[in-house]
């Protein structure tokens, strides 16, 4: 790792909703791997014609209404530049704060619907994961004087990066702005770095999915870190298979006696999996997680009291066992498929990215010149696509960008569609107007009722909603 550029990502999106949401502010700040600092980019962009933001998320960015309706670049616009700042920087270790479940979900699929294939760019062609939110946890958990934390209200130490920040003193100007974000989360790291160099050297051994199934595969058993009711609780594990279908690491933990399920059914079997306490441990190896060595785990009362002889020996009946392993691989898989078989909900395009496959090679070279030509051109390439997402994708693009150029009748149907999307008054998995009212009214009365500020901030917002519902009302 010792030469690899780190990248810090960070973003202020419109909602939390990864599939409809879109990036408002994006930063990226480039350091060397002792995350010395050498280059910040911070990129922000309009508001899409066909996003309704979520007031919630407005009033935590602040991001002023001016600059949504007049900042000098497009959504479009944003995308291509930030995919090329990463395109130059790789080989490199991607690095956010809980960016692995949020950030680069939002980022493949900004990639995904501006018609660029390559969704796993930041990890692909050497690049790795760091996820900071999972470091400093196990910071914490192995070396408590690592880093400092405040208590949330529940009392129980807090992770938020605004919380981490403040007890550690780190100060980088207001909160829940990507660019003050990211040099937070550095600054984080370095204090991990400076503190728990052992953690932080393990960390970066667990960047890339393959590197982490190397780790779950050489130890005999080792320590898995899984954060519920906001406490980080230790497992003695030992890796029994991979998950048929998702492919997860599906781990034994050896605070349980395996002897006792040895001679079960199937049906005995399959509910025993499922009862509390579990039995088996997911470790989803492209999670950027750190996983440490078995001490840890064995430190702990439920391990240190079986003894190693008792430990040794259920790895060695589980090992033994392969007929039973190879029933357990069965129930998960059918337990899968079904699971599969029940959401056989309608997916819409913008949720496809996974479901879909990867392009085919005829497709790619059709985005490929998308990208190359001009507006009037890339109205041509529409029909080219052998897949229909893509065709849909492609037109969303234009009417966001270059509504002009598209002929009546498709600029009527798909301006239809999102006036359909945006007005409706059903609960849905995007942000809609009546939604945006309901909710701005209820902080209006609750939370803000005493806060002019505040208050003026929520009717900006609000007036700004209602232009855009104009647009959409005759439509």
């Amino acid at each position: 790792e010792d030469n690899l550029s780190v990248l810090t990502v960070d973003y202020e999106t419109s909602d939390s909703r990864v599939n409809y949401g879109q990036v408002l502010q994006a930063a990226i700040v480039a350091t060397d791997n002792n995350l010395n600092i050498k280059k910040k980019y911070d990129l922000r962009c309009r508001l899409k014609p066909n996003v309704i933001p979520s007031i919630g998320a407005c009033m935590v960015h602040k991001i002023p209404v001016n600059i949504l309706k007049n900042s000098n670049k497009s959504h479009y616009q944003m995308v291509m530049e930030h995919y090329n700042i990463i395109k130059q920087y790789t080989p490199s270790i991607i690095m956010g704060f809980n960016s692995v479940s949020f950030d680069l979900e939002f980022y493949r699929r900004m990639l995904y619907k501006s018609l660029i294939p390559d969704i796993y760019q930041t990890n692909t062609n050497g690049n790795k994961h760091l996820d900071v939110l999972n470091v400093a946890r196990a910071a914490k958990f192995a070396n408590d004087v690592s880093i400092k934390t405040i208590m949330s209200e529940k009392n129980r130490p807090s992770f938020k990066l605004s919380d981490l920040s403040k007890a550690n003193n780190i100060d980088n100007g207001e909160n829940h702005d990507a660019l003050n974000d990211c040099l937070n989360t550095i600054d984080l790291s370095r204090i991990i770095l400076k503190n728990s160099k052992n953690i932080w050297d393990d960390s970066l051994e667990l960047t890339t999915r393959k590197d982490t199934e190397n780790f779950i595969l050489k130890n005999k058993f080792y320590t898995s870190l899984e954060y519920f009711y906001g406490n980080t609780h230790p497992f003695l594990v030992h890796h029994i298979l991979f998950h048929p279908e998702w492919n997860w690491s599906i781990n034994w933990d050896l605070k349980v006696n395996p002897d006792v399920y040895l001679n079960m059914d199937r049906k005995t079997l399959s509910k025993a999996l499922d009862s509390s306490p579990k039995i088996l441990r997911t470790v989803k190896a492209n999670k950027s997680l750190v996983l440490l060595n078995s001490d840890y785990a064995l430190k702990t009362d439920k391990y240190s009291s079986i003894g190693m002889e008792e430990i040794n020996r259920r790895v060695q009946v589980l090992k033994d066992n392969h007929q039973f392993i190879d029933l357990i691989k069965l129930i998960l898989s059918d337990k899968a498929k079904e699971k599969m078989s029940m959401d056989q909900t309608e997916l819409l395009f913008e949720e496809t990215i996974y479901k879909g496959g990867f392009a085919n090679d005829n497709d790619k070279s059709i985005m490929k010149k998308f990208h190359e030509v001009d507006w009037k051109e890339k109205l041509n390439l529409i029909d080219k696509f052998s897949e229909e997402r893509f065709n849909y994708f492609a037109k969303c693009l234009i009417y966001e960008e270059r509504p002009e150029i598209l002929p009546k009748s498709i600029y009527n149907k798909i301006h239809r569609s999102f006036a359909e999307r945006l007005l409706s008054k059903n609960k849905e998995k995007w942000e809609t107007i009546p939604a945006f009212y309901s909710e701005t009214d209820t902080l209006r009365e609750t939370k803000y009722k005493e806060n002019k500020e505040m208050l003026d901030l929520l009717n900006q917002y609000n007036n700004y909603v209602m232009e855009i519902e104009r647009r959409f009302e005759n439509a």
